[in-house]
Formats: C-alpha cells, structure tokens, sequence
C-alpha cells in the first residue's frame, strides 16, 4: 500500500514537471508594441553604460571610428551603366553619397569622382535620415533605378525611381511607400513588388509574402498579385536576372523558415 502511494505520488510529480510552464517573455513576439520597444530600449541603455564602463571602450571606439573615416580605403566598386560607382561615407559625409567615375579613373591613385546622390543633403531637405539601404537598376542599360532608403537605418524602406543619367528622382515615377519590402524591375515600365498591402498581407516576421505586379502610373492599389506564399512562412523574396539582349527572368524565393527555401521562375 505504501509503495503504491509512493510511486503515485512520484509520477503526479513527474508529470507535474513534464507540463510546459508559461514563456514569461511570450508579450516580446509582438515586437512593434510599445511595451516591447520599451523594453529594447532599457536593454540598450543598460548594456551600452555596461560596455561603456569597459577602461578599452574609448581606444576601441576611436579607432574603429579613425578606421570607418580614413580617406585610404578601397572604395567597393559596383558596376552601373558602365561606370563604377561607390557608397562613400566619411566625417563630411556621414549619411553618404553615391558616385561615379569612369573604369580607366577608378584604376588610378585618385579617381575623379562625381556624386550621383548625396544622402546628407536628401536628409536635411527631407527632415530624415536616410540611410542607404541598396540599388536595383534596369539591365542592361542601367538608366533607371529603384532606390531604397531607410529613415535612421531600420528594416522597413522607401523605394523611389531614380534616374541615373540626369541624377535626380524621377518625377511621377515609381514610388513603394514606407514599408518592410522588395521591389524589382520585369520591364522599363513594370515592376514586381511586394510590401506591405494591408492587414493580414505579411508574415509573423513582419516580412511581405504577396508580390504584385506594378505598371507605369498605376496606383499601388491596382497592382495585380502574381504569387502569394502564407503568412507562416519568413518571407518571399524577388530578384529579375537579366541578360545582354534584354531577357528578364523573375526568380521567386519563398522562405519556408530559416533553414528552407524555395525558388521559382
């Protein structure tokens, strides 16, 4: 009887242990709330004084900041429209601006270069703080660009059309409002976006999964899906592979979560 009691009371023990207990943290899943950004802020707070404390922090950050601003840097050079063109920050420019110069330049000690935009000055004008966040140009001449920047360096973007010839934003030109999103060109005058369309269009990330089509002078309202992953998955992604003749292929990439992915045309 009483090894019976005993082993009754062991297992009520044993599956009171196996029961899952609450995730004290569970709130931390809706990351926009203002009780969570509260509490990313504190954590910032409280770890930057920590770090801060450190007797290397100052030799270290000075030097990475004398590293970030040192004129001899090798400039990354990307190819557009046959030229090379570079993000550059420094001390003058901190936000950056973006340049050009010819290939036979860029191989000398000091390219010419000549700025295509300047984030600083867009900053100041705009009342933000644009952070450079990429470049996807039609191929293969290169002529117009979609340009995503981000106000103070978040994920969500602003995509607008930019004319790389004449170096200005095209007037009544592409134009993806604030949003976590991609964009990429199909045809001079469709691209393929996905961002956020309304309410239930992104995932439990916080990613877009609709990609629509977009023509030349539609609202962002008349767009028409193309493909639709599910709100599960992290998020859906679009990139157009184009050839020297012309040729668009628009590649799909859906991901399932972090480890899988699929792809499609």
């Amino acid at each position: 009887m009483r090894l019976a009691l005993i082993l009754a009371i062991w297992l009520g023990i044993g599956v009171a242990q196996a029961q899952p207990t609450a995730d004290p943290f569970l709130w931390l899943e809706q990351v926009q709330s203002p009780r969570a950004l509260d509490w990313v802020r504190a954590e910032d707070a409280r770890s930057l004084k920590i770090l801060q404390a450190d007797p290397h922090y100052q030799t270290f950050y000075s030097q990475a900041l004398a590293l970030a601003q040192s004129s001899d840097r090798i400039p990354t050079p990307d190819f557009t429209a046959g030229q090379i063109t570079n993000l550059w920050q420094d001390a003058t420019h901190v936000q950056g601006i973006w340049r050009r110069t010819s290939l036979a330049s860029y191989q000398t000690p000091t390219p010419a270069w000549a700025t295509v935009l300047d984030l600083d000055a867009l900053s100041k004008a705009e009342h933000s703080t644009w952070v450079w966040k990429g470049d996807t140009c039609f191929h293969p001449a290169d002529h117009r660009c979609l340009i995503s920047l981000s106000n103070g360096g978040e994920d969500a973007v602003t995509t607008r059309e930019f004319d790389f010839e004449k170096t200005r934003f095209v007037h009544g030109g592409f134009l993806i409002p604030h949003a976590k999103q991609v964009a990429d060109w199909e045809t001079p005058d469709s691209i393929l976006v996905g961002t956020d369309w309304g309410p239930g269009s992104m995932t439990a990330s916080g990613y877009p999964f609709i990609i629509k089509r977009l023509h030349r002078g539609q609202a962002l309202a008349q767009a028409q899906e193309v493909f639709r992953g599910t709100p599960q998955d992290v998020a859906v992604q679009v990139q157009t592979l184009t050839d020297a003749q012309g040729h668009v292929v628009p590649i799909l990439q859906r991901g399932i979560d972090f480890f899988r992915t699929e792809s499609g045309s």
